[in-house]
């Protein structure tokens, strides 16, 4: 019986890792020299498409059919569609096609044939527009060329080449991705004038991803709200942005689930170039925001905005002697802020985190913890809400330490949250864990 079930499980394991793998976005990199890799001495990892591999992520699979000196051209010195690589990006049946090829179509040999040049074209995108997997098609300038070597001509390129792709492009319907104007100006980048460095590759990687995507490299994450968020960032304590250490690197993100959210994403994309900021300040309630959201938000101008505040507006009222919690005031409050952020950039990734609290540490002695877990937990319902308004993300706090609390009973009631509000390292690296399961890809 227990080899029946050892094997019923490993059938298990070898079915979901092969779905897993069928699942994956299949990208096909059809070009020459400059999608080969030709120059770059570890082209398996410094090529255009490895490096774009890296960027799309997991979820994509990226391979890489480019033949050196080959031309678009049927009639060329070296037609791209009489290589076996042509063949086996059909056959690899793709989901996106990246076709870069016209470079050495300018040669004099090749150019003869111009005339010819777009309804080659044509020919290729329609063998892989007929493909069962039916795959969205894009179309790439050539980079640019910094000298007429090997009979390469740039000027053919600006001149004929780039109007007869986007000729074709409005005839077929189809995308096209600029490789020559973000390699202008950048000769440093080409060794032999022809063929980019890796630093060179990475432009073009970075441009294809850009248009896969609809995504950019370089997007802005910023974390804003109180203690949990500031983890002792850039000096910490009360002092404001503008007074904390921004240079040293040993504390630019603090020590909580920001700074492990930063460590995910920079080191799992680095060619991302992902920029963090955490602008989470100690002791801080909404009111607080309100008076800095110009300065650390808006002036920031963030692509990606992370909220987590609450505990400390709760904490306040509870040491006054108000009869009750102004839920409706703090909810408009609230909403204003995101209302001036998603008024800036319209389209501001937002993430809205529920505060959270629960009895261990210092707070089973408070009488009224009862009190506060209500209201912690009906400011986490107004969250919620206002992210269901304006569409983003609502990752419920509360919901996962109360699960942990309850999938862990043995453990010391201090082992996630020490005093009942502040996570320790547990409970940051279970914050940071929700944070990027929820938040997803940027």
């Amino acid at each position: 019986m227990k080899k029946v079930l050892s094997l019923l499980l490993f059938l298990l394991f070898v079915f979901t890792s092969l779905s897993a793998q069928e699942t994956k976005i299949k990208v096909a990199c059809v070009g020459n020299s400059i999608t080969f890799g030709a120059g770059i001495k570890d082209r398996a990892n410094h090529s255009y498409p490895s490096i774009l591999g890296r960027m799309l992520g997991k979820d994509y699979e990226v391979q890489n059919f480019g033949v050196s000196a080959r031309t678009l051209l049927n009639k060329g010195d070296h037609p791209y569609m009489k290589e076996v690589q042509f063949q086996d990006a059909l056959n690899y049946q793709p989901d996106i096609v990246v076709i870069k090829l016209g470079t050495n179509d300018t040669k004099p040999q090749n150019w003869k044939y111009k005339n010819e040049y777009q309804s080659d074209m044509e020919q290729m995108v329609n063998a892989f527009r007929s493909l069962p997997s039916h795959p969205r098609v894009y179309l790439c300038y050539p980079a640019t060329a910094y000298s007429i070597k090997w009979g390469i001509n740039d000027s053919i390129i600006i001149h004929d080449v780039i109007p007869m792709i986007d000729a074709v492009a409005r005839k077929l319907s189809l995308e096209v991705i600029d490789l020559h104007s973000p390699t202008a100006n950048k000769k440093e980048l080409f060794p032999d004038d022809i063929h980019p460095n890796p630093e060179g590759a990475a432009i073009l990687a970075n441009e294809v991803y850009k248009t896969i995507t609809k995504k950019k490299s370089g997007s802005r994450i910023l974390f804003i709200g109180d203690s949990i968020t500031d983890g002792n960032w850039g000096g910490g304590g009360a002092k404001p942005s503008s007074e904390r250490n921004h240079w040293d690197q040993n504390h630019i993100f603090g020590s909580g689930y920001m700074y492990l959210c930063a460590a995910h994403y920079q080191g799992l994309y680095p060619e991302r170039e992902y920029r963090f900021l955490n602008r989470g300040i100690s002791g801080h309630k909404l009111e607080d925001l309100k008076g800095r959201w110009e300065v650390d938000v808006l002036k920031e101008s963030p692509d990606v905005l992370s909220v987590l505040i609450g505990t400390n507006d709760i904490d306040q009222f509870m040491r006054s002697k108000e009869k009750a919690f102004d839920f409706e005031r703090w909810a408009n409050d609230y909403k204003a802020l995101i209302d001036a952020s998603l008024k800036q950039n319209p389209h501001l990734k937002l993430i809205l985190c529920s505060p959270f609290v629960v009895n261990s540490g210092g707070m089973k002695s408070k009488a009224d913890f009862a009190l506060r877990d209500s209201l912690i937990r009906e400011a986490g319902q107004v969250v919620e809400k206002i992210a269901a308004d304006c569409g983003a993300v609502f990752i419920n706090y509360q919901q996962l330490f109360d699960e942990l609390y309850y999938k862990y009973p043995a453990l010391p009631d201090t082992y996630w949250l020490w005093d009942g509000i502040h996570p320790t390292p547990a409970g940051h690296q279970k914050m940071a864990e929700r944070w990027v399961e929820q938040a997803g890809d940027f």
